[in-house]
């Protein structure tokens, strides 16, 4: 008899869990108590909670330098602190995101203003003087709630008041100065992947309110946007470098301002894509020379060796700096995504080569190559990853390779012809050109 109460228990809580019911709440959140605030923080508590009541929960920023549900921030330069808490209600079967702005009246913490907003979550937050008026405007990225949709919202809080003065929907958004007149801007990436129309647009703050400087059309095809980098050209000038997944590979747009119009000059109009710095592996812009110019990765064909049993076909990646025009290598590599590493092509063997990929064994071969006559010559180095067992326990012993480096498992070797050392390629000079990737 108890084994049937017992079976029959878990049957109908089994049958609660599995039905479409509101049994429970739509956000199980809602139903746990807020956190009380301890320390300095215990009086902003009470006004949360004298203005909020018991019902409420704690809300994070996803992202950002600011993660925590209460913020505090002196916005307006006088040495007090002011306090941004984020916290959603449920009601009427919505949650309903609250911002509550908390400052110090005398000697006694008070809420000034609440503004709510139906969202289910903060994706990121950030204080900035947009008008130069010496107060910080603060700019809040909220998650649309039940979507993957995102508003971005900016809030004036002169005079005790919080005032909403934007509020535009967006996927990634960057507080900038691309005009260069010491006052920031706001640039918004916007993809709309279902319609292929994705864009960027340049917002600023002034006396009569939030307008759009102006906008530009960004590659169409692509479905997954990186956050922009703020940066500069080769020439100096500030520029957002854009990192896009798209369905054959990735590619970078670069975002600059001229003479009040924002340009995007490695899109192409016709096509209505970015085909110049098109790559099939995703390797992201970065500085790869240390000279505090961005690079982009670019890929270049480079000719195949093939041979009876195998036809791999290899790119070499070209790291190429940009200022408006072209496209600037400064270095080029060799990358094995496979197994982890890169190597650095000497500059006079840029053009003249042909590469051998064996991934199943490991093989990366460098052979010189007469692009006139389409001639494979001879072998300059031949590279292959081999595992750390295998070398050290001498297998390879006649192979007559050489160790660049290893991690925990396995071991990067090469084997530098009489032709390359010829052209002054050493051991060490290819240690110096070898790098592995996490």
């Amino acid at each position: 008899m108890i084994r049937k109460i017992i079976c029959l228990g878990l049957v109908f809580l089994l049958g609660i869990m599995l039905c479409g019911c509101d049994f429970f709440a739509a956000d199980p959140a809602e139903l746990l108590t807020p956190p009380a605030l301890s320390g300095e923080l215990n009086p902003i508590s009470d006004v949360i909670r004298q203005t909020a009541g018991d019902s409420y929960v704690f809300k994070y920023p996803s992202r950002g330098n600011y993660r925590s549900a209460v913020i505090r921030e002196d916005i307006n330069g006088d040495g007090l602190l002011e306090a941004f808490a984020f916290y959603s209600t449920y009601e009427n079967e919505n949650t309903t995101m609250n911002l509550n702005y908390i400052g110090l009246k005398g000697s006694d913490w008070q809420s000034f203003a609440i503004q709510k907003i139906v969202a289910g979550s903060v994706d990121m937050l950030d204080f900035y003087d947009l008008d130069n008026d010496g107060i910080k405007e603060l700019i809040v990225g909220w998650q649309i709630y039940g979507t993957s949709e995102m508003q971005l919202a900016v809030y004036n809080l002169e005079n005790e008041t919080l005032t909403q003065r934007m509020l535009e929907r967006y996927t990634h958004f960057l507080v900038c100065d691309l005009n260069e007149d010491s006052k920031r801007e706001i640039l918004i990436i916007n993809a709309n992947t279902a319609e292929s129309k994705n864009s960027a647009s340049l917002f600023e703050l002034n006396n009569d309110g939030v307008t759009e400087i102006s906008s530009c059309e960004l590659d169409s095809a692509s479905k997954t946007f990186s956050e922009p980098i703020l940066s500069n050209l080769s020439n100096g000038k500030p520029a957002v470098y854009i990192d896009e997944i798209k369905g054959v590979g990735a590619v970078t747009e670069v975002l600059y301002l001229e003479k009040g119009k924002l340009l995007n000059p490695l899109y192409s109009a016709d096509t209505k894509e970015t085909l110049l710095t098109l790559r099939s592996a995703s390797f992201s812009t970065t500085d790869i020379n240390g000279d505090n110019i961005l690079e982009i990765p670019v890929q270049k064909d480079v000719p195949s060796v093939t041979r009876s049993d195998l036809n791999e076909k290899l790119y070499l990646t070209q790291w190429c700096s940009f200022g408006g025009e072209n496209l600037i290598c400064q270095q080029t590599d060799m990358i094995n995504v496979v197994d982890g590493f890169a190597y650095t092509i000497p500059i006079k063997w840029t053009d003249s080569i042909a590469v051998l990929k064996d991934t199943d064994k490991g093989i990366r071969e460098i052979y010189r190559y007469d692009n006139e006559e389409a001639v494979v010559g001879e072998s300059l180095i031949y590279f292959k990853t081999v595992k750390l067992s295998d070398w050290e326990s001498g297998k390879l012993k006649n192979e007559k390779l050489s160790e660049i480096m290893r991690n925990n498992s396995l071991v990067f070797t090469c084997r530098i012809s009489e032709a390359a050392k010829k052209d002054g390629i050493t051991l060490e000079t290819v240690k110096a050109a070898f790098k592995l990737y996490e």
